[in-house]
């Protein structure tokens, strides 16, 4: 495999393709354990399990696993599933974060179907030094997805950059969190430095910059947030630290779907009312922004959901991420606070906005089940709805992906398509 360093880009035709155009390929991750918390409430290989019966027969299917055990645990429940595992490729990697997206290939074509991959420079999220060991085997993850599509030739940048957090159009343009990309991940770089890198490896005309993202998806250990009381009282059960694929969705050429919380829900609400500030100023710079066409983009509007807070104590994955942080963080957590101790309450990345757009299906995230509010339905609703008007000819299957929030990640985080070159 040939890995290219600052390679000159003259004569570059390659592109990069928006995920709504058409697919080679589909790679998830499998779920390190069964389940998000030891009630066994919360079950990540089922989310997994319909991740795997939506994208049957629509697009090819890659699933990665930690090692040959997990895999094989892995086929077992699909096999029970009727599904034809044959039709599946399982790949072994040893990799505790199952979000593709983020570190998987993210890759370009010619105009003659030849393909390069740019791999980045990794954080673990801005959690960890860029040459701390996670990061290292994060980073290395695009060459070993490469190596799996027959993809040889990769473009390095220097950038620490997650694929969660670039949105493109598929002519030119590309959406991203300037907080994140500059201030988070390359402190350092200025501005129009990482816009100019940006440009140069994707062969990009323009870059959107939404100026920060939502507060839900900030550092999990930046402090407490608000509970269903608006009491500083919860917190992030993980995050991103700032994606754009929670909040804005590039649909198609000129529309991006953006996510929308209402006068009425931010007076009722605290965390609403700090994330409608957020919403409310992408909304700002995404309604003047135009297509290279100059087209101005179509804005659709997806609703947040209502907020789901989860109980989590000793013994709980989540929780012992918290205890252990708490160790590294001298007890303190980023705004000085101090690390809980005890029985805590978390809220996941819910999010209508982290789904996954595929040759024939969009896979969507819904949240609704027996005993909550009926308002938690409405809006599982009222998304997939605003998915079908913005992919009239796709199906759109939404799948409960609580279990999979928990982890800081959706369905968009837990899988990585490859686009095939075909319009």
């Amino acid at each position: 495999m040939r890995e290219i360093i600052d390679k000159s880009m003259e004569k570059n035709t390659f592109k990069a393709f928006g995920e709504f155009e058409h697919q080679e390929s589909v790679l998830m991750m499998w779920p390190l354990t069964p389940f998000a918390t030891k009630t066994n409430e919360f079950n990540r290989e089922q989310v997994a399990i319909d991740i795997v019966k939506a994208l049957m027969g629509n697009v090819k299917i890659i699933i990665s696993c930690y090692d040959e055990k997990m895999k094989e645990r892995a086929i077992k429940l699909i096999k029970a599933e009727n599904i034809n595992v044959c039709e599946i490729l399982f790949v072994v990697y040893p990799c505790e974060i199952i979000y593709p997206r983020d570190h998987g290939a993210e890759i370009m074509v010619d105009g003659h179907g030849n393909k390069r991959v740019i791999s980045f420079d990794s954080s673990t999220y801005a959690m960890f030094g860029k040459g701390d060991a996670i990061s290292r085997n994060l980073e290395a993850y695009a060459k070993f997805h490469s190596e799996q599509l027959g993809i040889t030739e990769i473009i390095h940048s220097q950038l620490t950059s997650e694929g969660g957090d670039r949105e493109f159009n598929g002519n030119g343009v590309m959406m991203t969190i300037e907080e994140t990309e500059v201030n988070k991940r390359n402190p350092g770089w200025s501005k129009k430095d990482v816009e100019d890198e940006f440009k140069r490896i994707f062969n990009m005309e323009k870059v959107i910059w939404i100026k920060h993202g939502t507060y839900s998806d900030e550092h999990m250990y930046l402090g407490p947030i608000p509970d269903e009381h608006g009491l500083l009282n919860a917190y992030r059960s993980a995050s991103a630290n700032g994606h754009i694929d929670e909040m804005a969705r590039f649909v198609s050429e000129d529309t991006i779907i953006l996510a929308e919380i209402t006068r009425e829900e931010a007076d009722k609400s605290y965390l609403f009312n700090i994330n409608k500030q957020q919403l409310d100023a992408a909304y700002s710079i995404l309604k003047d922004e135009k297509t290279l066409g100059c087209i101005p983009f179509k804005i659709l509007r997806m609703p947040t959901p209502e907020p789901i807070y989860i109980d989590i104590d000793k013994g709980d994955d989540i929780f012992e991420c918290f205890i252990s942080a708490s160790e590294t963080y001298g007890g303190k957590m980023l705004d000085g606070s101090p690390f809980p101790s005890g029985k805590m309450k978390v809220l996941p990345s819910l999010s209508y906005c982290n789904f996954l757009i595929t040759n024939n299906v969009v896979l969507a995230q819904k949240y609704y089940r027996e005993g909550m509010s009926k308002t938690v339905k409405e809006k599982d609703e009222m998304a997939s709805e605003i998915l079908k008007q913005a992919f009239p000819d796709r199906r759109v299957i939404a799948i409960d992906s609580l279990p999979l929030n928990l982890y800081g990640g959706g369905i968009h985080c837990n899988t990585r398509h490859a686009p095939s070159g075909n319009c």
